[in-house]
């Protein structure tokens, strides 16, 4: 592992360069490409010897079965005016986890475990198979624990297809924001979570494909939504200028530096930072699951990590 301290361009610098104009504030998901692309991303990945190859394949599948899945979710409603007025003058996401939960998400989940089901371990089988049994009541519980975050209150076995099943609900929520026009979604005053569900972010993205080329976006954990922070400000605790960033030295080859560890020197948290100039294909849940050799190298650097996947549990075997 190498640290690399280097000096990061404030976001006026980059938008002010040849009269360039403010990024976008949020990027809603894609509803019509969004897993299909992740799935491609893993097959790629696990072809390429990045990480545990059969868990990015079997990765592959979960996310192909998550666009399957959202395929066919019923389109939801959008949001009233009077709940968007409501959230906007208290600064609440429009799309809270703490929202009663639709009994579609249950459905997602059905259609996830049927088309994972047939071509997964024994042991992966299994697990499936008492999900599919599991009463409505408690499978609902279960979410509204994930939801929170709670895992030590989760089976971890369980933990990677319930989330599987929330991002298709939540993501098909988010997409149909686009509907409501550009008041939907405003700016929190919590910068460090989701405008749209208030969910943590699961990486930082540096992108390419936007007005201002190298601007910084978070990427919920839940609903997919990207939403600007200026670059050098911790994601957590939003301390400026106490970044440093680790990246993977490649065995006989270059260094990797597509996927770094952005972690703060203040709160000692990091998350993964995605540079699409060194990699324009890059996933956010993908890449960070194809680079946990990184995060066992921060955490024996004393950092914690401080964003949440849904397919991978910390501590667990």
């Amino acid at each position: 592992m190498t640290r690399a301290p280097i000096r990061i361009i404030p976001q006026g610098e980059i938008a002010g360069a040849g009269g360039l104009k403010e990024p976008p504030a949020f990027r809603l998901p894609n509803s019509s490409t969004i897993f299909a692309d992740r799935a491609l991303r893993f097959d790629v990945l696990a072809a390429a010897g990045k990480g545990e190859p059969a868990f990015l394949h079997l990765m592959a599948q979960l996310a192909k079965a998550q666009q399957a899945a959202l395929d066919k979710h019923p389109v939801p409603a959008a949001p009233d005016s009077r709940h968007l007025e409501r959230c906007r003058q208290h600064g609440l996401p429009p799309l809270g986890i703490d929202t009663p939960l639709n009994a579609s998400w249950r459905d997602a989940l059905q259609s996830i475990i049927a088309s994972v089901r047939t071509d997964a371990p024994p042991a992966v089988q299994h697990v499936l198979a008492a999900l599919e049994k599991t009463d409505t009541a408690i499978l609902d519980t279960h979410a509204s624990r994930l939801l929170r975050l709670d895992y030590p209150a989760l089976d971890a076995a369980v933990i990677p297809f319930l989330g599987a099943a929330l991002q298709v609900h939540w993501v098909a929520q988010a997409a149909a924001l686009s509907a409501s026009g550009e008041g939907a979604i405003r700016k929190l005053d919590v910068p460090t979570v989701c405008p749209v569900c208030g969910s943590p972010p699961i990486a930082s993205m540096l992108r390419t494909d936007v007005p201002v080329p190298g601007t910084r976006y978070l990427h919920c954990v839940l609903c997919a939504t990207e939403w600007h922070m200026s670059r050098g400000f911790c994601s957590q605790c939003e301390e400026q200028e106490k970044l440093v960033y680790y990246h993977m030295d490649s065995i006989g080859a270059q260094k990797d530096e597509a996927v770094k560890g952005e972690a703060c020197k203040a709160c000692n948290g990091y998350i993964k930072s995605l540079n699409q100039e060194k990699d324009a294909l890059l996933d956010p849940v993908a890449d960070d699951l194809a680079t946990l050799s990184l995060d066992i190298l921060l955490d024996e650097s004393g950092y914690q990590r401080a964003s949440p996947n849904f397919f991978f549990v910390p501590g667990q075997g």
